[in-house]
């Protein structure tokens, strides 16, 4: 099949450019838009559908940039012969199919046609799943980058959300108060230094995002694990402390869409002591795990190989079966708080 692809794709790259087949694509499609019902549809490309809310800008990304290399390594093309033939610099090319940048549903389209595919299905899917990926978000605005910036956009699409902590409370279960403080300990400033409201306002605005995702179809769920330590450090001082212990039970009491272990003090079968993690999980969704592994100085790392996720996927469901999970974690928590000196 893709030895037919590959002389097709030859015969028109002497035939017809790139610039001029993603014109005549266009061209095709306006008059095909002003005789279809999609034709006032939001889209910059009048022949792509929205995609379905189950499948989010950042999912959509990586499911166009894998294909997109997988068809280009098929039909034997290497990155220069494309670039000299799209008018794009390798560069270009390259931070497409590394999934970086995104790339314009006609560009698709017309890559595609290069590439030797016909099949109308499989073009439609990968237009449409391009302009999903080109969708902003709420996240845009705060201007992130590298890593972190893809981890967020996964977690704001993750059917689970599994998290560890080992030296304070998950991100996603903080008060306001208390991130202000760790967050103002771990930069060295005051909690009212514009950094640090920087911070705790992206994740607010992460936990605002989780909630409104519980009020749609196929809601998310976080199963988090955390130290004991954790729970009795007082960061911000006692009163801040008791606090966000009452909010982590309060939100433990919405058990469809918030699971709470504790990992004990004396706990001798440990798998968690190598670091905090955040794995994500897409259930039924094309996409395969993702993990984020936090570190000192912004050294942050995320992967998407499946021997790594793999492997600390069994280190959470470990610390699940060992620590304390359900009710006894709850009674631990509650334990810890009641015994806090009151004011």
């Amino acid at each position: 099949m893709y030895g037919k692809r590959r002389r097709a794709c030859h015969q028109r790259r002497n035939t017809v450019g790139f610039r001029d087949c993603v014109s005549a694509i266009c061209n095709s499609q306006i008059v095909e838009s002003r005789q279809s019902p999609l034709a006032n549809a939001d889209s910059s490309d009048p022949s792509v559908r929205p995609m379905s809310t189950d499948v989010g800008p950042a999912v959509a990304r990586e499911l166009v940039r894998l294909r997109l290399k997988a068809l280009r390594e098929a039909s034997e093309l290497t990155p220069a012969t494309v670039a000299e033939h799209t008018g794009w610099s390798i560069s270009k090319l390259t931070r497409i199919e590394k999934g970086e940048v995104t790339v314009q549903p006609l560009e698709v389209r017309a890559l595609l046609q290069y590439y030797g595919v016909d099949d109308e299905d499989e073009v439609t899917a990968l237009a449409r799943l391009s302009q999903a990926s080109r969708t902003r978000q709420w996240y845009s605005k705060h201007r992130l980058a590298g890593d972190f910036q893809r981890f967020v956009a996964y977690e704001s699409e993750a059917a689970v959300i599994n998290s560890w902590q080992l030296l304070f409370m998950p991100g996603l279960l903080q008060t306001e108060e208390y991130a202000r403080a760790i967050t103002a300990l771990s930069m060295r400033r005051s909690p009212d230094d514009k950094g640090v409201l920087a911070r705790v306002k992206l994740r607010m605005d992460r936990q605002q995002a989780f909630r409104d995702r519980l009020r749609r179809p196929n809601p998310p769920h976080i199963a988090a694990v955390i130290d004991e330590s954790v729970l009795r450090r007082p960061v911000g001082g006692r009163d801040t402390q008791r606090r966000q212990l009452d909010h982590l039970l309060k939100l433990a009491e919405n058990k469809a869409a918030y699971t709470i272990g504790v990992t004990p003090l004396d706990l001798v079968h440990h798998s968690g002591l190598g670091g905090t993690f955040e794995l994500l999980q897409f259930g039924g969704k094309p996409h395969g795990d993702v993990l984020f592994v936090e570190a000192a100085a912004g050294m942050d790392s995320m992967t998407m190989d499946p021997d790594v996720t793999s492997l600390f996927r069994d280190l959470h469901n470990d610390m699940l079966v060992y620590g304390r999970s359900g009710n006894d974690a709850l009674d631990m928590i509650r334990s810890i708080r009641e015994s806090l000196p009151t004011p």
